[in-house]
């Protein structure tokens, strides 16, 4: 059974692996003058060993060690403690090996030679990760390989709670929100925390096709259906049979199809285009759409049995404009991602980065954002981002009302504007909570104490 990670006395516990002495006392060294309990094991054994008596917050392994390597390793923690993070030490050219680490569920990796201070870096991040209140629990079971769905806001806690409550069940989900918000992401969750996680996941783009074709991909079609039907196909949802199904774009769906999906639905049977059998199916539907299905419904465009019949469950997924909180921990992820993609080492950004990207409406959500870092790790001659790596398009708009209401100077120190940002939005969710510091805390999402520490700090009391 998986120990909770508490933390003896305030002390964030740390494991160093490495088959090197003195890389072990070098690491030792570093991290216990910065605080932490450290303890070293020689080998992949050792430090498995070390794992059963009790978890750790992080773990530094060697990647190449003989007998159990590091993949070993981190096979064995996210195994026994998935809440522990791994850093990996690999060597110049194992970029292949560490994207397979990343798959596996390692935070991040460092390639040889590194300097003490960007282990240092990587480490603080995760502490301060932790320091916030760490990963949410969530007491249904999530695949380890969905660490691309991140996010810290209240919003995103939110959306993550909601997950764990519908997956286990077989209803229908619609998920709404604008386009690039991230909404494929929602349906994978919803798979991967569902008892059909080993089952197909099979997603569907309904815009993408025209409705003679869109109907032979969803039902299939027997031989010589159409012109072109030259052998017997079988749809999306015999494919999906047992697992789950995801319509993309619904709301473009012609109501001719809409009256067949609903059959589907409701009697838990298809027949190909063409034929004459029913097909039995067991397929839990997960749709999405950026429209306004009401609306929809008002013009006629959308049948209202058939909504209804999709929205069981109804996840409305913010624009990222709504939730900046996520905006440092996306960033976090994609700088790891294309570093990965590009074999670069680019693991940070600069302040008045952070200041555009705060102070930017993100149109195109996340998405956008995503395609932002591959182009600035991609433009990067350091290890860092600069403002010249940004579209210019970025730097050109006016600011941001948000920021402009909450009073940020956006050309004062990154300490001082995050400062005041915090204040302004505390200030806001104790007001909101007629100064209720539980729902506050909870809304901002911050333990109790922590906030009273921070009302006193800013003077708000």
């Amino acid at each position: 059974m998986q120990e909770e990670l508490e933390r003896n006395d305030g002390v964030y516990r740390m494991l160093v692996v490495d088959d090197r002495a003195a890389m072990r006392e070098m690491l030792e060294g570093a991290f216990s003058s910065r605080g932490m309990q450290v303890q070293t094991a020689a080998s992949g054994e050792e430090a498995l060993a070390c794992l059963s008596a009790q978890p750790f917050h992080v773990v530094i392994t060697d990647l190449n060690m003989p007998g159990k390597g590091g993949l070993e390793v981190l096979r064995g923690v996210k195994a026994s403690s998935p809440d522990t993070e791994v850093i990996l030490i690999t060597a110049y050219g194992s970029i292949e090996v560490a994207v397979e680490a990343m798959r596996l569920g390692a935070y991040d990796f460092i390639t040889k030679p590194f300097k003490l201070s960007e282990v240092e870096h990587k480490v603080d991040r995760i502490i301060q990760k932790l320091d916030r209140g760490g990963p949410q629990k969530i007491q249904t079971w999530i695949h380890p390989g969905l660490r691309h769905f991140v996010g810290t806001s209240a919003h995103t806690r939110q959306l993550m709670k909601m997950i764990a409550r519908v997956a286990p069940s077989n209803s229908s989900v619609l998920i709404t929100g604008p386009s690039g918000v991230g909404k494929e992401l929602v349906a994978h969750a919803i798979h991967e925390a569902s008892p059909r996680r080993d089952r197909p996941f099979v997603a569907l783009n309904c815009a993408a096709l025209a409705p003679s074709v869109l109907e032979s991909e969803l039902f299939g079609h027997e031989k010589g259906a159409f012109t072109g039907a030259d052998a017997r196909k079988a749809g999306r949802f015999e494919r999906a049979h047992t697992g789950t199904l995801f319509l993309d774009e619904v709301g473009e769906i012609e109501p001719s199809i809409q009256v067949k999906l609903l059959r589907a639905l409701q009697e838990g049977e298809v027949e190909r285009v063409g034929g004459t059998q029913t097909i039995p199916v067991n397929v839990r539907v997960v749709a999405a759409t950026n429209r306004d299905l009401k609306e929809a419904i008002a013009q006629g465009r959308f049948r209202e049995d058939f909504y209804y019949r999709l929205n069981v469950v109804s996840i409305d997924v913010l624009p990222l404009c709504e939730r900046r909180d996520d905006i440092p921990v996306l960033i976090d992820h994609f700088l790891h991602k294309f570093s990965l993609e590009f074999a670069k080492e680019v693991y940070e950004v600069e302040d008045d980065v952070v200041g555009a990207f705060l102070n930017y409406t993100w149109p195109g959500n996340v998405r956008e954002l995503e395609n932002v870092i591959e182009r600035a790790v991609l433009l990067a001659e350091g290890n860092r981002i600069s403002i010249s790596e940004l579209p210019a398009e970025m730097l050109s708009l006016p600011e941001n009302p948000l920021l402009e209401s909450l009073s940020v100077d956006l050309d004062a120190p990154l300490m001082d504007r995050t400062g005041r940002l915090e204040r302004e939005l505390i200030l806001g969710a104790l007001e909101e909570f007629r100064w209720n510091k539980s729902k506050a805390a909870d809304h901002l999402g911050l333990k109790r104490t922590t906030l009273q520490y921070k009302i006193r700090k800013y003077g708000l009391e």
